[in-house]
């Protein structure tokens, strides 16, 4: 029996004469790729949704043994033609999406990262969105919403508040910040520790909380924006094994 949901089309690609599979992402699913018969030639049951970067709402089933996914016909939601018409805000997109395809998400993970993704390109489609933030907050709110949730107000060992006072490190592997008593007189740390100031702490509580239609209007001092963007990528390459090196995201 069909099933009718909203998908993002990732990837499209043809076989044989009049066919196509669609590589999509719903919030029930996660990432998975469906047959679209017919596709490159039908008129009326996929007009328009058979593009990359389109919001579709499709009628998904499976063939007769249930060994793969069907589309019987789609509708087409919204196609973002802000994004299609800038040239950075396509390849902000792509790396998004590049992003959500290597982490490999389980299903059971699947609604917010959607949720996310689909923001981030609302926002993107409205020009708005800097290339010196979207990435690397992108990959900052998959992680955190994929439970690795660091907390950024409170030492992880005692528990005190740390906004004020300096001489605070935040434990990569462990995800939490150390303030100065505790690293000062307890056992050394394992692993990789930064020092943070509380204006990086106060940076990244705020991308923790934030959602992509407020990354928009964001103001980051450069030194600021410099360190929390490190501790960024090293959280994201400890906790999800993933940096982008040279265009692509590769395992690490």
């Amino acid at each position: 029996m069909d099933a009718t949901e909203k998908a993002l089309v990732l990837k499209v690609g043809c076989f044989r004469e009049a066919d196509c599979w669609v590589r999509l992402f719903t919030p029930t699913r996660g990432i998975f790729n469906a047959f679209a018969f017919g596709g490159s030639r039908s008129r009326r049951r996929f007009v328009g949704c058979l593009d990359p970067l389109s919001l579709v709402l499709f009628s998904i089933g499976s063939d007769r043994r249930g060994a793969y996914s069907v589309l019987g016909e789609g509708s087409l939601l919204h196609n973002f033609p802000g994004i299609r018409a800038d040239a950075a805000a396509a390849g902000l997109a792509a790396n998004c999406v590049r992003f959500v395809e290597a982490v490999e998400i389980d299903p059971s993970d699947a609604a917010p990262v959607y949720h996310l993704l689909l923001n981030t390109l609302y926002l993107l489609d409205s020009g708005q969105g800097s290339p010196d933030f979207v990435p690397w907050f992108f990959r900052a709110r998959l992680a955190f919403a994929m439970g690795y949730d660091p907390d950024f107000e409170n030492c992880g060992t005692c528990g005190s508040p740390v906004s004020q006072g300096r001489g605070h490190l935040f434990v990569v592997e462990q995800g939490q910040v150390v303030c100065a008593a505790c690293h000062s007189v307890g056992k050394p740390l394992d692993g990789l520790a930064r020092s943070v100031s509380p204006g990086v702490l106060r940076a990244l509580e705020w991308i923790r909380e934030s959602d992509p239609g407020d990354w928009g209007r964001v103001v980051l001092d450069r030194e600021v924006r410099r360190q929390v963007s490190q501790l960024v990528e090293m959280f994201v390459a400890y906790h999800l094994g993933l940096s982008w090196e040279n265009g692509i995201y590769k395992k690490v």
